[in-house]
């Protein structure tokens, strides 16, 4: 062991709080009382309430010691010790301590410099900075969870390897099987480094011949490149005649589109006139039918009046029957000059029912006049 570890272990204890000095020249021989002072400490330092038996008087009472403490920082801080050079006490144990103190110096470190960054971070405004350390917390939940998970399946599988370990621990080693097996894992090595060997030449073959591809393809470019050059200085004859028929071909189409939009909007105004058109029409028909059908309901009111008239009158001049024909007769007469087809502007269907209903109240007309004709007789 080196005077640097040496050093390193001594201003290490003094740094964790040991209760005296330890000095460089105290491990160059083997002091066996100063290293189990130090390992109960230490102990003490990573679980105050450990009870470990400190005694070291018979050489089996070490054993067991060295023993205990290896299994204890096994357990408790993962540390893997080696016994034999712990048993030594000499400077080659120095490096087994220096694994604990070590550990102890870096957590109380790492505590340090937690403690400032939690005071400067009170005066800390750049989010940016805890965004990363909230990251590299989710980060090392996810690992802490994964490692936790792989140490719960390597513990249940430890109850089938154990006898199996023990097994292969307590077995009697053939002299025979062992050199045959390290013979056949040479051979495998060198099969191994003979494929490794192989394959570097074979990717110095592939570089070589990547290059000369290379090489090829940038020549390629470079003379393509200058062509593009070339071409481009280089104008065609018919260039300009398509530029004037792009620029002509592009105010065409600008014409063709303001006079496609006025189509379309007269279009449109023709339909909504027609519409309009249509409807007023619709509308005299409707008109023209109610004016037809009063007119009836007039005509035939006045016929009831008109033989009332007769039934209540018997004896009445001769000639007033054919005064009252004359009086029915003029009524039709101006009710067809005043109310004609062409004024009201009837179709077809409306003309044939108006004829229909002149002719229905002539024919009235005509009966009552028998009528009367007959009872005045």
């Amino acid at each position: 062991m080196s005077y640097r570890d040496l050093f390193k272990f001594s201003e290490t204890m003094r740094s964790l709080g040991f209760h005296r000095q330890i000095p460089i020249d105290s491990f160059h021989n083997s002091n066996f009382s100063l290293m189990a002072q130090v390992l109960i400490w230490l102990s003490l330092r990573f679980e105050p309430e450990s009870t470990l038996l400190y005694d070291i008087e018979t050489p089996d009472q070490r054993v067991y010691f060295i023993r205990t403490i290896a299994e204890f920082f096994a357990l408790k801080a993962n540390v893997k010790l080696n016994v034999k050079k712990l048993y030594q006490a000499d400077r080659n144990a120095i490096g087994e301590l220096l694994k604990i103190t070590d550990l102890l110096n870096d957590a109380l470190r790492s505590k340090i410099t937690y403690n400032n960054k939690k005071e400067i971070s009170k005066f800390d405004t750049n989010l940016y900075s805890k965004n990363n350390e909230l990251k590299k917390q989710r980060e090392l939940a996810v690992e802490i969870t994964i490692k936790g998970s792989q140490l719960y399946q390597s513990l249940e599988e430890e109850t089938e390897l154990r006898p199996i370990r023990e097994k292969c621990l307590n077995a009697f080693l053939d002299i025979g099987d062992m050199e045959q097996s390290l013979k056949s894992l040479i051979e495998k090595t060198k099969n191994k480094t003979e494929e490794t060997k192989n394959l570097i030449k074979n990717i110095t073959s592939t570089k070589e011949n990547l290059d000369t591809k290379i090489a090829k393809r940038r020549e390629d470019l470079d003379r393509n490149l200058k062509r593009l050059n070339t071409l481009k200085q280089v104008r065609p004859a018919f260039l300009e005649e398509f530029e004037d028929l792009e620029s002509e071909l592009r105010i065409l189409y600008q014409e063709y589109i303001l006079r496609q939009r006025c189509i379309n909007y007269l279009e449109n105004q023709q339909e909504q006139a027609a519409h309009i058109e249509l409807m007023r029409m619709k509308e005299q028909q409707e008109l023209a039918k109610n004016k037809i059908k009063n007119n009836k309901l007039d005509d035939e009111f006045k016929i009831l009046d008109e033989d009332n008239e007769h039934n209540l009158l018997p004896e009445k001049v001769p000639g007033s029957s054919n005064e009252s024909i004359n009086k029915d007769h003029g009524m039709f007469s101006r009710l067809t000059d005043s109310e004609t087809d062409s004024d009201l502007m009837l179709d077809d269907e409306d003309s044939n029912l108006l004829a229909s209903d002149a002719d229905l109240s002539t024919s009235k007309a005509e009966k009552s006049g028998s009528v009367q004709s007959d009872s005045d007789n």
